[in-house]
């Protein structure tokens, strides 16, 4: 799913942002229709910069970063265009009527309702596309959101478009600063050696002990590994991030905890 880049086809009054590019292209090219700055967000806003896509993506929320962390973890994640406006504006005012919801404007112009995120999954060598809605358990049960909701849901149904509420109860602090942790090895600039990282994480998860500090671990790996401590901390970060390590994202994650794996059986 892609908006022709010829803004003549679109209302006037919106016109000079998609000349700026918003809500048009696709990867590193894509603009999001929403920005932080764009939206009040009592400082829960961020703008990270995408390990696929090497571009700064405008989260609005940290239910949203988590979303969006999650969804760059799966390797059939191509692309996430976050804030993707829905620019069929007849159309969107057509449902609102038959829904009976208010449509968004600004001041007297009708605008864009905006799909959290459009992702893009590769899947058996094909692109395929998918919409994600991302609100609190208390929005998403609120009766006015559930009305725009269904407008987005209607739309991309209308385009073949499988659209989800995303289930957010499990959202919680520990995941994002888990989550956050691992992806540091991205931050770090580390630049994965993917046979360096089997082999730490085959050494990794034979040595391991249950209440043993993560930290004392790594340094165990290294040694055996003629790595540098520093390399096996982002080299750790990165089996984590990408399951060859199997953690719990339920447990706290730091070099100062112990490690809790998920469904691990060599426990010693």
């Amino acid at each position: 799913m892609e908006w022709d880049t010829d803004v003549s086809l679109y209302m006037p009054h919106f016109r000079n942002r998609l000349r700026r590019g918003q809500g048009l292209g696709v990867h590193a090219a894509y603009k999001p229709w929403l920005r932080v700055r764009d939206v009040p967000s009592r400082g829960t806003s961020s703008i990270v910069r995408g390990i696929r896509t090497s571009r700064s993506v405008h989260l609005l929320s940290k239910i949203e970063t988590t979303y969006f962390f999650l969804l760059e973890r799966r390797r059939t994640t191509q692309d996430c265009r976050e804030q993707f406006p829905i620019l069929e504006i007849t159309r969107t005012l057509e449902l609102c009527e038959e829904l009976g919801v208010r449509h968004p404007h600004k001041g007297f112009y009708p605008e864009p309702f905006t799909i959290d995120f459009m992702v893009t999954e590769l899947i058996d060598g094909k692109p395929y596309f998918r919409a994600a809605s991302i609100k609190t358990p208390n929005d998403a049960t609120n009766p006015s959101v559930l009305n725009r909701l269904a407008v987005e849901h209607r739309w991309c149904a209308e385009h073949n478009i499988p659209w989800t509420l995303v289930d957010t109860s499990a959202f919680d602090d520990t995941l994002l600063k888990n989550l956050r942790f691992m992806r540091a090895w991205f931050l770090h600039r580390h630049i994965p050696d993917y046979p360096q990282a089997i082999r730490f994480a085959a050494c990794f998860l034979d040595i391991y002990r249950r209440n043993t500090l993560l930290d004392e671990i790594v340094h165990d790996v290294c040694q055996r590994l003629h790595l540098p401590i520093n390399s096996g901390h982002d080299t750790f970060r990165f089996c984590a991030w990408s399951g060859l390590i199997p953690i719990s994202l339920s447990h706290g994650l730091a070099l100062n905890l112990p490690l809790v794996l998920r469904n691990v059986q060599n426990t010693h």
